[in-house]
């Protein structure tokens, strides 16, 4: 017999944490749950955020046995930032069984139905900041470091339900950091940029863990000010991403995370993040989280002794739109380009980039011959025209 019950208890938690395991324990490519802290974004968050989001679990049973989950979700902060009665869902997975799926969607549309919102987008996990959407993608691979992984079935149990997909983006593979920039046909575009560069007052350096907050307010503002008018955005709060940055910080390369400044002002930020999936996916055999933990640590902190961190992936660039200097993407695409190259790292994937991003597109992807290495992909549904989704 199936059922769908609401996630209140310790071991109801456990067994929404067994779900995962029972999806991929079977796949090459999946990793352990432990690569998000359910424990500090889910299930226990800091008060301060807690107060601006409104969760509710489900785990879908067959005989008494864990087969699926849900989150149901309310951002208090977008909604009040944007007016639109919008609520999210997300930490999905599920067994290869329509009727599974459609009782915990059943379940989160309800609850957020409850909450008298108009529609239902997701997966957001828990929000758009932290991981969204799903693997669309027929080919399997190991996920990147920070982006979501699925069996090809999900796509599937969402569009019977009846979710549309409406917004999808990508991952862009560069086997050479510099790729961008070496090939014969853009040496003219280097000798542009290099001039740019020769008059350019930018200088860049590292964020500095002795005044890490201090430094992620900074990235916090520069976020805040750079994607306002991008589709999905609601303010970042310094919380957030500070508890981001922490969870982060033990797989950060500090050279990576670059601050452009102009006159000592802050005008931008790029950071590479090494791929300690790659190393994550190694350490799978252990039995113990804390073993699977420090094996992954001990990849990550020998990089130049060890051969299994050799990529990385970029994301996370912000510039001023107030700076009077418009050639700071390039400059920190160049920059963290070389600073990659010097490193060691061999492979870099750009990702996420939005179908319709301006920076990635506008200022990299127009000049190389390049289609996407994965595509994402997020859904929405109007509640109202979901059976007992509306109240």
């Amino acid at each position: 017999m199936r059922t769908v019950r609401q996630v209140e208890t310790t071991r109801d938690w456990t067994d929404f944490k067994t779900v995962a395991h029972r999806i991929y324990r079977d796949d090459p490519f999946g990793l352990p749950d432990e690569t998000i802290d359910l424990d500090r974004v889910l299930i226990d968050p800091p008060s301060s955020i807690a107060a601006t989001r409104r969760t509710c679990a489900f785990v879908a049973y067959s005989d008494d046995e864990p087969v699926g989950r849900i989150v149901a979700i309310h951002d208090l902060n977008f909604t009040g930032y944007t007016a639109e009665p919008i609520g999210f869902f997300g930490f999905y997975e599920a067994i290869d069984d329509q009727a599974v799926a459609d009782s915990l969607l059943d379940a989160a549309a309800q609850w957020l139905s409850g909450r008298k919102l108009a529609s239902m987008s997701g997966p957001f996990g828990p929000s758009m900041f932290y991981s969204a959407g799903i693997v669309v993608d027929e080919v399997p691979k190991l996920p990147l470091i920070g982006m979501p992984h699925n069996p090809s079935y999900y796509a599937n149990h969402f569009e019977k339900w009846g979710l549309v997909g409406i917004k999808d983006f990508y991952s862009y593979l560069f086997d050479d950091p510099c790729m961008i920039y070496n090939r014969p046909e853009y040496a003219r575009h280097m000798q542009i940029f290099e001039k740019i560069r020769a008059r350019s007052e930018i200088t860049f350096r590292p964020m500095k863990y002795r005044s890490l907050r201090r430094d992620a307010r900074i990235v916090q503002g520069l976020y805040n000010k750079t994607f306002t008018n991008f589709w999905g955005y609601s303010p970042l709060s310094y919380v957030e991403f500070l508890e981001l940055l922490k969870m982060m910080l033990p797989i950060l390369d500090r050279k990576l995370t670059l601050l452009a400044e102009l006159h000592g002002k802050p005008v931008g930020f790029l950071m590479a993040i090494p791929d300690a999936n790659v190393a994550a996916s190694r350490a799978a055999r252990f039995s113990s989280r804390w073993m699977r933990a420090a094996a992954t640590l001990w990849h990550v902190k020998r990089r130049g002794q060890s051969p299994v961190i050799d990529g990385v992936r970029v994301d996370m660039l912000f510039v001023d739109p107030e700076c009077p200097d418009k050639a700071v993407a390039s400059l920190l695409i160049m920059e963290l380009s070389q600073r990659m190259r010097d490193r060691g790292y061999t492979r870099v994937e750009a990702a996420p980039v939005l179908d319709d991003s301006p920076w990635m597109k506008g200022s990299v992807l127009t000049r190389v011959e390049h289609t996407p290495h994965r595509t994402y992909r997020i859904y929405n549904c109007d509640l109202s025209t979901i059976p007992g989704g509306s109240s």
